[in-house]
């Protein structure tokens, strides 16, 4: 149990200072899923460049597009699943804008859906958080464990 508690506090520790220096991006996204009437804006991706997926790459199922955003011209590129782009214009692409993540663009449907929070397509998002949560839980378990050990001495 101490090396899964100082596992986690290593992961929070890590995901903490790598969120500090991106200035919390993924916990702003999360954050603002809950709440998507407020913080998700319609906007659309002026596509320039198509970038078909690679067969070495990792990922063989998506196509990478850069471009712009439409609303204020932010250079900007969005990966998206093969089965999505097949059925329609990939010259210009809808997409959400996030009003507290300026260079963050997330793909919109064409019924304007909303990812919950917590479903597959934001995997990315709330997972960062929770890793940041679950380091302080596991710092006072490990504490714990530690004036435990002593004691016994």
């Amino acid at each position: 149990m101490k090396t899964f508690c100082l596992i986690l506090i290593f992961l929070g520790v890590s995901i903490t200072g790598i969120e500090v220096a991106n200035d919390f991006t993924k916990t702003k996204i999360f954050y603002a899923s809950f709440n998507p009437q407020k913080y998700y804006h319609k906007d659309t991706l002026v596509v320039r460049e198509k970038i078909p997926p690679m067969s070495s790459s990792s990922n063989k199922t998506s196509w990478i597009f850069y471009g712009y955003c439409k609303s204020d011209k932010l250079k900007s590129g969005i990966t998206i699943s093969q089965s999505i782009i097949e059925n329609q214009n990939t010259t210009e692409i809808p997409i959400w804008r996030i009003s507290s993540v300026k260079n963050k663009i997330i793909y919109r449907r064409k019924n304007n859906i909303i990812n919950s929070p917590f479903s597959y397509e934001m995997r990315d998002y709330w997972f960062t958080p929770i890793f940041m949560l679950a380091a302080i839980p596991a710092l006072f378990y490990y504490i714990n464990i530690k004036r435990k050990e002593r004691k016994k001495l």
